[in-house]
């Protein structure tokens, strides 16, 4: 004989609906989480994204005025709004991007916040709260590098300190690697940008030793090409093999009038259009852009103090510089600018190669 007890009736639907409620809050946190976790790394995209355009535009300038940070901060907002986030674009503007002049660094935010009037809606933790507030920040650094690929044939002697303005190295004039060099916080004309180098010379009374008219030879992986056939490739090409401060170079001996016009002509042809602007300083007419023009090229520097002699000689690498290819003229003399820019290479030993990391 059963005995049911009144006060039991209904247990079983109040058992149901706590285990109902528990699945709500699960199906809450796991859909709700996964939105504001997937909207948390969109905005590091955009961040991410803007805080890197903001850091290379800074590279183009040899001086952060005001006017160079508006442009910055620009190029940062305009990177970052080309991303979204649910589906919502990016809408920042300047006042979320900072740059600190001194450490050349760019810190962009992208906020979702109630304040800003676009919080990230909820769906099923809406019983709890409508929206949340989300937010990511980036901050990308100018970097000083000693590692590039893509250098060109030639190598000239660093800078130094002309105590005689002759142009030339004299015995006792004061240099030392990475700090007299191109490119660097000694150097009173703004990190030499604009300063014009003749970086493969023609006139025998020009070479730095009989027979030495600046050319170094650098192999091309892979290649079955040799001497003036190499030569040339390595100009109107990348060459892949990277080149460090410190490395040992090759010199290349003779003139090589004939495969330095050559392979200058198929260089300025992939982007003939560009100049330098001495007003502003930096590329004009290029193709593409004030930074990425294939004229741009990466030439190391060697110890003026220990210049090569006639024959075969290696120079060591005491600096590396990126300069704008502006030509070469009749006798065959190949003239370029130092610019800053100089794309991702990466490094810490000070000199003219820049580079831009995400530190945050």
């Amino acid at each position: 004989m059963s005995i049911q007890r009144n006060d039991e009736k209904g247990a079983t639907l109040v058992f149901v609906a706590l285990v109902m409620l528990v699945l709500l809050g699960a199906a809450a946190l796991a859909i709700d989480a996964g939105i504001l976790y997937t909207a948390r790394a969109q905005c590091q995209n955009a961040a991410d994204s803007g805080a890197l355009a903001c850091g290379g535009r800074m590279m183009a300038f040899s001086n952060l005025n005001p006017g160079a940070v508006n442009q910055s901060k620009a190029e940062g907002v305009l990177f970052a709004n080309q991303n979204k986030v649910l589906s919502t674009p990016v809408a920042i503007n300047n006042g979320d991007v900072t740059i600190d002049v001194n450490l050349k660094r760019c810190r962009v935010c992208v906020p979702r916040t109630q304040a800003r009037g676009n919080p990230v809606p909820t769906y099923f933790a809406r019983i709890w709260r409508n929206s949340v507030d989300v937010s990511a920040c980036a901050t990308a650094e100018v970097s000083i590098g000693n590692t590039a690929n893509c250098i060109k044939p030639w190598a000239l002697p660093d800078a130094f300190d002309d105590a005689n303005s002759n142009g030339q190295y004299d015995a006792g004039e004061y240099y030392e690697k990475g700090v007299t060099s191109y490119g660097t916080n000694y150097r009173s004309n703004g990190y030499d940008v604009g300063v014009p180098l003749v970086v493969k010379q023609a006139d025998p009374d020009g070479a730095i030793a009989p027979g030495q008219y600046f050319p170094i030879d650098l192999p091309i992986p892979n290649s079955p090409d040799t001497g003036g056939d190499r030569y040339r490739d390595n100009i109107s090409t990348c060459n892949s093999t990277p080149v460090s401060i410190g490395d040992l170079l090759y010199t290349e001996n003779g003139n090589m009038i004939g495969p330095t016009k050559q392979g200058v002509e198929d260089l300025v042809a992939q982007d003939p259009g560009a100049y330098w602007d001495n007003s502003s300083n930096q590329i004009a007419g290029s193709a593409y852009g004030a930074t990425g023009s294939p004229r741009i090229i990466r030439i190391p520097f060697f110890d003026p103090r220990n210049p090569p002699t006639s024959g075969k000689q290696t120079v060591e690498v005491t600096n590396i510089a990126s300069l704008f290819l502006e030509g070469i003229d009749s006798n065959g003399t190949v003239q370029a600018r130092i610019m800053l820019t100089s794309g991702s290479d990466v490094g810490t030993t000070p000199g003219a190669l820049q580079f831009v990391r995400l530190v945050e």
